[in-house]
């Protein structure tokens, strides 16, 4: 069986062997090429062609889209990024700066009061997605049937909302007090949302991947019911239809959304883990979620760095490796994805780890 059928085999219960140890190395490989720190061995690498050197299954995350929002300017310099949004209504900014391990944080909101919504709003309502598929033919062929090329859509509305424009401090205040202009943002994004969905699934490949950050810290069931199951049920039904599945990210505690995140009709979530990283393991999860959710990760990206103490690292991917041996709707993989800074040989450890773990 190719590893891209394994995967795929996965999200139909069709699996009948041990575990499928595949790291989603999306966001280590990003930061690093885009800065040119690539490994020495791996210098001028595509992703595919470095998880074929590691004897890993390939999972190369794409957007084949491209959103525009006119009037919306950015500006680096010195370590600070600044995006400034031009409206009728007033000007909104929105500001960065450059952490110590080379990612972008985030420090100020564009909407920072509710004096601040009515060109938020003018901002979403000339926001649109347009197809870019230039690159999809070449991709494909470079992944192959070593493992999946995945198509990303635009966040959920709600998410996009929290974490683009509001921030999760104040924001929270806005959100709470129930704003006509909050729902209406969320309603304007929705629509465009679903209206893209329909574009998506007509592309080839069968995965879609939803970077939503769902984090059961800033997101309780109720807020999901109101804002966020339905788009999920939407958009699930449209995928299905055209014989794809919906994957999301979780990048947090995440126990009390399983249930209902799996009652939407979405196929799987990616970054499940116990503590540090999270608060339930893939044997809990599976308990909660029921048998026809898919399942990926186990291991904390924490453990994988130098700074933690390695025989946690090497007992937690065991653990997670018995825990999804005889399941065959779990993926073993690091939650929530590979962190920038991994400890390479950690890494390289886990195949061997998991290859002790088979019967």
């Amino acid at each position: 069986m190719t590893d891209k059928k394994r995967i795929l085999a996965r999200f139909s219960g069709e699996a009948s062997e041990g575990p499928l140890y595949l790291p989603d190395l999306t966001l280590w490989y990003r930061h690093h090429q885009s800065r040119n720190t690539l490994p020495e061995e791996w210098k001028n690498h595509s992703l595919p062609e470095i998880t074929k050197s590691l004897a890993m299954p390939t999972w190369l995350v794409t957007r084949p889209w491209k959103l525009e929002t006119p009037g919306m300017q950015t500006i680096e310099q010195d370590g600070k990024r600044e995006t400034r949004f031009e409206t009728s209504a007033g000007v909104l900014t929105a500001n960065w700066t450059l952490g110590a391990d080379g990612t972008w944080w985030q420090i100020e909101y564009p909407v920072k009061t509710a004096e601040d919504l009515e060109a938020a709003l003018e901002v979403v309502r000339s926001r649109s997605y347009t197809l870019d598929t230039t690159k999809l033919e070449g991709l494909e062929a470079a992944v192959g049937d070593e493992g999946v090329l995945v198509i990303e859509i635009p966040t959920r509305p709600y998410m996009d909302l929290l974490y683009g424009f509001l921030g999760l401090s104040e924001g929270f205040m806005l959100l709470s007090e129930d704003h006509p202009s909050v729902r209406e943002i969320i309603e304007i994004l929705e629509t465009k949302l679903q209206q893209f969905i329909q574009e998506i699934a007509s592309l080839p490949g069968s995965i879609v991947f939803s970077h939503d950050n769902l984090d059961g810290q800033f997101i309780s069931p109720m807020v999901f019911q109101k804002f966020l199951s339905n788009s999920y049920r939407l958009t699930a039904e449209v995928l299905h239809a055209h014989d794809k599945y919906l994957l999301v990210h979780t990048g947090g505690p995440i126990r009390p959304l399983l249930a209902p995140l799996a009652e939407t009709g979405v196929d799987g979530i990616e970054g499940i883990s116990g503590p540090p990283q999270s608060d339930v393991s893939l044997s809990q999860a599976r308990e909660i979620s029921g048998s026809t959710f898919t399942l990926w990760g186990g291991i904390p990206q924490d453990f994988l760095l130098a700074a933690h103490d390695e025989e946690a690292f090497e007992t937690s991917v065991i653990q997670a490796a018995q825990e999804a041996q005889a399941d065959g709707r779990m993926i073993l993989g690091v939650a929530d994805q590979v962190p920038a800074d991994v400890d390479l040989s950690r890494l390289k450890a886990i195949s061997s780890l998991v290859e002790q773990t088979r019967v």
